[in-house]
């Protein structure tokens, strides 16, 4: 990865959680471009470079979140998801202390997102 390439998805994820923060504070509806790019450090045009609407910001931060809980598990995303997605219904239970109490203390960092 080349320098730009780099500064390219480090201003990504500086949205990613200046969203994020914004999120605990307010509802999705009442986010603008504006608190984002103020939050983030960030010119107008650098979000538009990056996205085309606040959905996209939201998908995007959707899935960093998802990599986030699945680091905070101690998973690599990509083995995990295919454990998930080859088990029986039967064995998606993740009620064990080994996953429980990490669960839970995530959530518990991040309720106001939940």
């Amino acid at each position: 990865m080349n320098k730009n390439e780099s500064k390219y998805f480090n201003t990504a994820i500086k949205m990613d959680q200046a969203f994020l923060e914004l999120l605990e504070k307010k509802d999705f509806a009442y986010i603008t471009v504006k608190e984002i790019c103020h939050e983030a450090g960030v010119n107008r045009s650098t979000f538009y470079l990056h996205y085309e609407t606040l959905d996209d910001l939201l998908k995007e931060s959707v899935e960093y979140m998802n990599r986030h809980f699945l680091e905070h598990m101690g998973q690599d995303s990509r083995n995990f998801m295919n454990k998930i997605n080859d088990c029986s219904k039967g064995e998606l239970y993740l009620i064990t202390p080994k996953y429980l109490k990490p669960y839970l203390s995530y959530i518990k960092r991040n309720k106001r997102l939940f």
